[in-house]
């Protein structure tokens, strides 16, 4: 299938990272949906739409489903680009960030899996893509919660590739530190030669969706 006759859902429209894909997409996918927690105003054309999805609700992401085969017909490819990140303690000490790293790290990419997983069954097509983390592959002090949550990502990715194919591939991408405003401005010292471009990382899942890979934790 070539990414012109794609039908797209990107998550975390809100985020540096998903903006920048979302904007690669639209220029080269038959439709693309970026999905918002809390939509503040609705952005509609021929190929794109932002949309209200919450990702820790079934019911949220069936109705997205909904809005997109409404509109555009049978969806493709998959990206879980949301996510967040936040410094913990000590693993011995009691902290409130590995739970709200487990919702929103993990289970936001479960959800919205289990929920995709059964239409691209039917199609026998599909394309799954989850963000995970060099962080959680190496392991970072005081950043137990965090890795833990990408770790789980990493499992599921290569959980789901095992369990399909015919067609469908699951495959997480691993970045380092990501060229963001955010990250620049927290860390304006840095030597920023080795960060990655939100544009190379859409350019890698380019790669994959035209791919049969399947299964990969790609560093990047």
């Amino acid at each position: 299938m070539n990414i012109s006759d794609m039908n797209i859902v990107i998550t975390g429209a809100n985020g540096a990272v998903a903006s920048v894909i979302i904007e690669y997409f639209s220029k080269r996918a038959g439709f693309v949906a970026g999905t918002v927690r809390q939509l503040s105003k609705n952005l509609e054309n021929k190929n794109l739409a932002i949309i209200e999805m919450d990702p820790l609700d079934h019911h949220s992401i069936d109705n997205a489903i909904g809005f997109v085969n409404d509109r555009a017909g049978d969806i493709h490819v998959w990206m879980n680009i949301i996510g967040g990140f936040t410094m913990g303690k000590h693993i011995e000490e009691e902290d409130d960030s590995w739970n709200y790293m487990y919702n929103t790290n993990f289970i936001t990419a479960l959800n919205c899996c289990q929920q995709i997983l059964p239409k691209m069954k039917r199609a026998e097509w599909g394309r799954i893509i989850n963000m995970g983390s060099q962080a959680a592959a190496q392991g970072m002090p005081l950043a137990g919660a965090y890795c833990a949550s990408k770790a789980a990502v990493h499992t599921l990715t290569k959980i789901i590739a095992l369990e399909n194919g015919g067609g469908i591939t699951c495959n997480a991408l691993l970045p380092g530190i990501i060229s963001t405003p955010a990250n620049r401005k927290q860390m304006p010292g840095a030597n920023h030669a080795n960060w990655i471009e939100p544009k190379q990382i859409a350019a890698h899942i380019e790669d994959l969706l035209l791919s049969d890979e399947n299964g990969a934790i790609i560093n990047l």
